[in-house]
């Protein structure tokens, strides 16, 4: 394959809470851009714990959480006064924004990335093998004319989840939160591997589900960093 026809898939992080009443704003616009760019967009919702809009006092049905999204959040800055609804786009941090962009830029953001494409390529694939196991298989292929080291980091997310969501005319007990970050499959802060040019570096998981999640609401997101910005992401269905 010829590295300049490659096209990139961009990775846009949405913080949210389901106390945030904007949020569901920014959620429409990040359906938006998934919708207008498709396969090539995605969409990843995390509601991490040290922000007051996710606070759930102990009650199952309000928490949208997990530890992975939260330690994320902190990493890029984020605090207990950080506003809502807030994203990033490939992990990038601004000279000027630092890692949070208000969604109404988000669209900017992703369209400069696509004018920036980087020579690799990334395919995943789940497959089940058991009621809550699965096989997670990701192929890497550097089209670069020159090694490098690239940074993989796997996700699992879920769709359909019904439930709160604080809203400007009230509470919308059943609501649909997607794309909501379930836990991690690969290390958190991923695994770096060496891909020698025009090679292809496949990696392997065997994961278990956690209880709560539905399996067929399920996607497995993967994701390529290169010097700490995320190059290529794809997703794919659980089969």
């Amino acid at each position: 394959t010829d590295s300049s026809a490659v096209k990139r898939t961009s990775l846009l992080i949405e913080y949210s809470g389901w106390k945030c009443i904007n949020c569901p704003t920014a959620a429409e616009e990040a359906h938006r851009l998934k919708e207008q760019y498709g396969e090539q967009l995605v969409v990843v919702v995390m509601h991490p714990e040290s922000n007051p809009n996710t606070r759930h006092n102990n009650k199952p049905a309000l928490n949208y959480t997990c530890p992975e999204a939260d330690s994320i959040y902190i990493m890029m800055g984020g605090t207990n006064t950080t506003p809502f609804p807030t994203g990033n786009v490939n992990m990038v941090k601004d000279a000027t924004s630092g890692y949070f962009n208000d969604y109404d830029k988000w669209g900017t953001l992703i369209s400069q990335a696509y004018a920036a494409p980087k020579p690799m390529l990334l395919k995943a694939g789940a497959t089940a093998i058991d009621t809550n196991i699965v096989f997670v298989a990701v192929d890497i292929t550097n089209l670069d004319t020159q090694a490098v080291d690239a940074t993989l980091q796997v996700w699992l997310t879920e769709d359909s989840v019904i439930g709160s969501q604080k809203k400007p005319e009230g509470t919308d007990k059943n609501y649909a939160h997607n794309h909501l970050m379930r836990a991690s499959i690969s290390p958190l802060w991923g695994e770096t591997l060496p891909i020698e040019a025009h090679m292809t570096q496949q990696v392997v998981y065997e994961y278990t589900l956690p209880e709560k999640v539905k399996k067929e609401n399920c996607n497995i997101v993967a994701l390529v960093s290169v010097n700490s910005e995320v190059v290529q992401a794809t997703e794919a269905k659980i089969n």
